[in-house]
């Protein structure tokens, strides 16, 4: 395999793993951001629903939640910056519709070849032809 397609891919698997974690913290926030809009007059109660406990005296669930909450903030900032210093962020966006699919279920939400292939209507080894034809593009690897 050439060896830029094979950075290309390795770089794809990075972004696809960054993208996965950022979908995760962007539930758990959105969750957080749920409970406290529906308890905002009682924070401590939006905590005991998403059974947060305080850790001591000094910081009361309520507190902690906030605290949890700002904590993810920063977390999804910094994988979504981690995410776009790989720098296929312009090229994903300029693949067709059907490329960047098979992008998506591969690197994005992790499908095996086996399982994606029927997906886009390919077998296989049309699939990873096809992701093969698609790293190979110039821009890829830039």
């Amino acid at each position: 395999m050439d060896e830029r397609i094979k950075r290309t891919k390795d770089k794809l698997r990075v972004y696809g793993s960054y993208s996965r974690e950022i979908s995760k913290l962007r539930v758990w926030l959105l969750d957080l951001s749920t409970y406290l809009w529906l308890h905002e007059d009682w924070p401590e109660q939006a905590a005991r629903e998403m059974h947060i406990r305080g850790l001591d005296n000094k910081h009361p669930p309520g507190q902690q939640l906030c605290v949890q909450k700002a904590a993810i903030e920063a977390q999804l900032q910094q994988t979504l910056t981690a995410r776009s210093a790989l720098g296929l962020d312009d090229w994903l966006d300029s693949l067709s519709v059907e490329d960047r699919q098979i992008i998506r279920l591969v690197y994005e939400e992790g499908y095996s070849y086996q399982a994606a292939a029927p997906m886009v209507n390919m077998s296989k080894t049309g699939l990873q032809y096809r992701i093969d034809q698609i790293c190979k593009s110039p821009y890829a690897y830039g």
